[in-house]
Order: C-alpha cells, then sequence, then structure tokens
C-alpha cells in the first residue's frame, strides 16, 4: 500500500504557528472582564536596545572629579541661594531627651580578648576625624556612620550588631536609614518593609534609570520614583533591644513637581505634607513615639531615597549596601545629592567594605584596585566633607576546586593595598580578615554555621562575631581619650598579633613594602 507523504501538513502548520505568534505582537493592550491583557513582543530579543530601554548590564562607574566640582560648586551657590528650607516637619508628640551622664572610662573600656584588632588612624592632623567622632560619641553627642558595602553586609549583616554595641554604651535607638523601594527583596530582620506602586532603581543598572534620574542617587544606591497611590511603609522590629521605642521618623524625597504626601505613624495618627516643586532633595521630619512608618503619594511624581527610624541622643547606623558592587558605585551617587543629605544628617563616620567583589582567583597584584579605592575615598571626603572615613581590610574568601576548598589568599593578598589607600588618603583602617582568620577563616564560619556554604557570604551570627571586635576598637579609642582626660595610665593593650586557628602560607607582595608577621598558632575562642 502506497504510503502518503504529509511533510507538506507539517510545514503549512509551522508556518501557521509562526505567522500566529508573530500576529500577537500586533495586539494592543485591552482590558477583558475587568483584567488588562498585557503587549507581546516576541521579536523583542532580536531588536537593538535603545537607549532609553532597560539594559540589566552594570556599568563599572569612574570618579569625573572636575564634574564633581562643578557639581559641588552649583550646590553651595544654591545653599547662598535659596530661601527655601529642606526639611518639613510634623511635631505629632515633641521628643524630650534626657541629659546624658558623662561617661567615664570604665564605662566604655571594652573586655579585652585575643580576637582585639585595633584600628590604624592615618590622619596627620593633631586631633584626626576619627578622634572628633569619638569625642562626639563619649560627649554624648548625636553621631551618625554610614556603613557602605557590598552583599557582605546585605540585610544588615554585621551592622545590625554594630549598631547594638554602640548604642548600648553610648546612647541611641532605631534601625537608621531603609530604602524605599528596590529592585528585589532581601531578608531583614531588623526592619519590615513593604511598597506597592513604586519603580525602583539600582545603580548597579544603569540601563534600567532614565537620564533625568541619573544625578538623583544618594550614596545608598537606590532610588524609587511613585506617582499617585504609591505607599511604602517600614516598621520597626525588637530582635534587638534598641530597634524599637524610637521617638523620630525622617523621610528622604525630591518631587520636582508640587506634590502631596500622606505620613501615618502606627497606622494612626496622619498628616499631609504639600511639598513645592524643587529640584532638590527633601526631608519630612516626623518627631512622635514611632513603631511604623507609612507613606502614601496623594498627587505628584515623587523620587525617594529611603526613610529613616530613631531617636534618643546617640548613634544611627545606616546600611546601605549594594550587591555584587566592588564600591564603583559611590562614582554613580550624585555628590550634590550626597552633600544636601549631609547637610541635614550630619554624617560622622563612613565605613567602607568592599574588596571580595574586586579579585579573582590568582590574582595578586591590586595596583589598580588600590588606586580605585583611593578615589573613591576623596569622593566620600566630597561627599560628607566632615566624617571620618573607615576603611575595612577584606573578608577572608575560599574558592572550590579538586581538592575541595581552598583559601584564596585574600586577606594576605588585598589587605596590604587597601591598607596603603587608606595611608594615602590619610584615613583609618580596621583590618577584618584578622578577626576571620582567628577562627581558621571563612571555612571556619562555614563549619560553626556562621556562613554561607559559598565560603563568601557570612550571616547574622557571622555578622555578630565580627562586629564585637570592630565596636571594642572603637570603644578602646574612647577608652584611651577618657583615660587622658581623667589623668589615669591605661592598664591593658592590644595583644600585637591575632592567634590564628590554623596556618595560612603567606605570599608576599611585591609592591607593597610592608613587614608582615606570619600567623602560627591554634586558639578556639568563641
Amino acid at each position: 500500500m502506497e504510503q502518503k507523504d504529509y511533510s507538506g501538513r507539517g510545514w503549512l502548520l509551522v508556518f501557521a504557528v509562526i505567522v500566529g505568534v508573530a500576529a500577537l505582537s500586533f495586539i494592543p493592550s485591552a482590558e477583558v472582564f475587568g483584567l488588562t491583557t498585557e503587549e507581546v513582543d516576541i521579536l523583542a530579543d532580536l531588536r537593538p536596545i535603545e537607549d532609553d530601554e532597560a539594559a540589566a548590564v552594570p556599568v563599572d562607574y569612574v570618579a569625573d572629579f572636575e564634574y564633581l566640582e562643578s557639581e559641588l560648586a552649583a550646590v553651595e551657590q544654591e545653599a547662598k541661594d535659596s530661601l527655601n528650607n529642606p526639611t518639613l516637619s510634623w511635631i505629632a508628640v515633641e521628643e524630650t531627651i534626657p541629659q546624658r551622664e558623662v561617661l567615664r572610662s570604665d564605662q566604655v573600656k571594652p573586655a579585652y580578648s585575643s580576637r582585639a584588632v585595633p584600628i590604624e588612624d592615618y590622619d596627620t592632623a593633631k586631633v584626626t576625624r576619627l578622634d572628633r567622632f569619638i569625642e562626639k560619641l563619649i560627649d554624648g553627642q548625636d553621631v551618625r556612620i554610614a556603613f557602605l558595602g557590598d552583599s557582605f553586609i546585605e540585610g544588615d549583616i554585621l551592622t545590625m550588631d554594630l549598631r547594638e554595641e554602640l548604642q548600648s554604651v553610648f546612647g541611641g535607638r532605631g534601625v537608621g536609614f531603609v530604602p524605599c523601594a528596590i529592585p528585589f527583596e532581601i531578608y531583614r530582620t531588623s526592619v519590615r518593609r513593604s511598597v506597592s506602586g513604586w519603580t525602583a532603581y539600582s545603580l548597579m543598572n544603569t540601563g534600567a534609570i532614565p537620564a533625568s534620574y541619573r544625578d538623583k542617587f544618594f550614596m545608598s544606591g537606590y532610588l524609587a520614583a511613585g506617582h499617585r497611590g504609591s505607599t511604602a511603609r517600614w516598621e520597626s522590629t525588637d530582635v534587638k533591644a534598641h530597634l524599637d521605642s524610637c521617638s523620630r521618623a525622617r523621610v528622604l524625597i525630591t518631587s520636582r513637581d508640587t506634590s502631596n504626601i500622606e505620613i501615618t505613624i502606627n497606622d494612626t495618627l496622619k498628616h499631609n505634607f504639600g511639598v513645592s516643586g524643587a529640584d532638590y532633595v527633601r526631608e519630612l521630619y516626623i518627631e512622635a513615639p514611632v513603631k511604623s512608618l507609612k507613606m502614601r503619594v496623594l498627587s505628584g511624581n515623587v523620587l525617594c531615597h529611603g526613610a529613616s527610624i530613631e531617636g534618643g541622643r546617640g548613634v544611627t547606623v545606616d546600611n546601605m549596601s549594594i550587591r555584587g558592587n566592588s564600591g564603583h558605585t559611590i562614582f554613580g551617587s550624585g555628590v550634590a545629592v550626597n552633600r544636601q543629605v549631609d547637610n541635614m544628617w550630619g554624617y560622622d563616620l563612613v565605613v567602607l567594605e568592599y574588596g571580595l567583589n574586586g579579585m579573582q582567583p590568582g590574582q595578586r597584584d591590586f595596583t589598580k584596585y588600590q588606586g580605585k579605592l583611593c578615589d573613591m575615598i576623596a569622593y566620600v571626603k566630597r561627599s560628607f566633607p566632615d566624617a571620618a572615613i573607615l576603611v575595612l581590610g577584606v573578608s577572608d574568601r575560599w574558592i572550590k576546586g579538586d581538592g575541595g576548598w581552598k583559601s584564596m589568599n585574600s586577606v594576605q593578598l588585598m589587605t596590604p593595598f587597601q591598607r596603603r589607600a587608606a595611608k594615602l588618603s590619610g584615613v583609618a583602617f580596621w583590618e577584618m580578615g584578622k578577626v576571620l582568620l582567628s577562627y581558621g577563616g571563612i571555612g571556619g564560619f562555614v563549619s560553626r554555621g556562621w556562613a554561607a556554604g559559598d565560603h563568601i557570604h557570612i550571616n547574622f551570627h557571622g555578622g555578630a562575631r565580627i562586629a564585637r571586635p570592630l565596636a571594642d576598637a572603637i570603644r578602646e579609642r574612647a577608652y584611651e581619650i577618657l583615660v587622658d582626660r581623667e589623668g589615669k595610665i591605661i592598664d591593658m593593650v592590644y595583644p600585637l598579633e591575632l592567634q590564628p586557628e590554623s596556618t595560612y602560607p603567606l605570599r608576599r607582595v611585591k609592591p607593597i613594602n610592608e613587614v608582615v608577621v606570619p600567623f602560627a598558632s591554634k586558639e578556639d575562642i568563641d
């Protein structure tokens, strides 16, 4: 029996499917039975990306100091010419701050341990910026810390425990700054955030940022665009003792056109802010017992950077982490925006935690990274002119090979370059990697359940192990200043070296002329 050839019909079916699917691209968005259909563009991946389309490709920012100086000149001139008050206030319940007693040296003296790592201050001034920051701490004044970093501190890891350690000694309450909407979800135990109706932008994806927004980013690296109906809600938690019982909230916005914003405190007290149009950052300042803060845009178009929940007199620590960031996004932030926020909030210390995203397996020379770090420090100095700067040495990082997990020797290889950048820039340095190596490196953290299995990222338990020595290093400098004021003699000094749990072979890094003391013995103190 002769078989029929159906191949022609098969090709006709394929052709019909292609034509049908392509035709979907011409069907406009429409509402059907209360549901809205989306436009289909099956050929989108075949078209070139236009300038105004989202391009999920991160940019490697570079410092443009000539443009920076012109921007700063414009900001300073605007401040002289402007009669507008950038802060809009609502005093629902006036905050009463009791006078704190003068601290004594024995109150700030840290509990010394073999994991202590001192801060190295390379500022050559008679009274360094770091010492000015410390003196404000011990005198009971408000201090604000911006902690900039990558995914190592994402979710308030490390900073949550550092904040608690400092607030327990020097005063202050609350979680500090929290962005509005961001392009992805992260888990934070220190604050609950819910948003609706915002378009979120990140400096890590410059192609998605409209041209008119590109100079409107704060150092935090995130910006949210909202309109009528957009809402954002922040709520404190009690996971740490000093996170709740806050007494003020502060929201950072830019409203180029006239807008109306409703603020609700604790889901009960409400207040409307009428905001006139202006192309600079404004602060919505609220005083009241604050457990939750809700912002709703009633009219107009608003750019929101985020909000801060805080209270009392003392320390505020702002976590400003950007995933996948090697620190270059600092150059993408608007120096005018940074300076405007600094004029309102007054940053006293900026911490730079970077390095893990700036190294590759087998890399030994970080001279180029050192130069970029110097530029980052210079950019921060121009953005926050009164702040001390503290560079953190890189963490330990391991990679998996044929023989299992193996250290990249990141601490030994990159740290000298980071220290040299701090020296050249006249700022402070803290060798974070020493703390990790004292536990056996990131592998020791993983084995104890303090870090992820990728042997890069720590968790909240690991963050606490690093936060405590850093807080102790700050307290040690406060102790030294108070002892000097009191005319006493310091009865304890830091150990010269940490004693790590296991030995790592030290490789000499030729570009840096420094003495390196090898780690040699074993100790396990939790």
